[in-house]
């Protein structure tokens, strides 16, 4: 929720900075946003993966339930440092006034990859416990690097079109 919350608290940012034509700003804007999202995501991502029981711990006193939960969760949340480039470029996306490939994005992680994921990894792994929770990272990575290479590919030329498009008012 806090990345949404920067993601969010960026827009406006963003967004005024984009009418205003002022690439120096978005960029600054952005990259300030992107930088926060990711320090955050990795720092949840890395005491997550030190001490789940202490997570696990918050809904069970049974210490067999925290040991096997507290594997699991490893596995669950391993690519969970990547939301930070998926949410940051995604809603960037918006922010910059493509919706459309902002939407195809944020369903990405969880409805084109994460579903399929879920029923084909068990197809080529024995445990078919292990695959159903490794779907969850595999669908994370894979989102945010498609989203990050598909925003850093186009996000200058987003810029340089709303030159041609916005009249000089000077």
């Amino acid at each position: 929720m806090p990345v949404q919350g920067i993601c969010q608290g960026g827009q406006p940012i963003i967004s005024y900075n984009f009418g205003a034509n002022n690439k120096k700003r978005v960029k600054e804007a952005f990259f300030t946003q992107f930088k926060a999202c990711i320090f955050f995501t990795t720092l949840c991502w890395a005491v997550l993966l030190l001490v789940p029981q202490i997570f696990a711990g918050m809904f069970s006193n049974d210490p067999d339930l925290i040991q096997y939960t507290s594997r699991a969760l490893r596995i669950y949340i391993a690519g969970i440092f990547s939301i930070g480039f998926q949410s940051s470029c995604q809603q960037s996306f918006m922010a910059l006034g493509q919706a459309k490939i902002s939407l195809l994005l944020a369903c990405l992680r969880k409805l084109i990859l994460l579903i399929p994921l879920i029923f084909i990894l068990p197809l080529f792994l024995s445990d078919k416990v292990f695959a159903v929770f490794l779907a969850e990272p595999v669908s994370d990575i894979l989102a945010a690097a498609i989203t990050t290479i598909t925003f850093l590919s186009r996000f200058n030329g987003i810029l340089n079109q709303k030159d041609l498009s916005s009249p000089d008012i000077r």
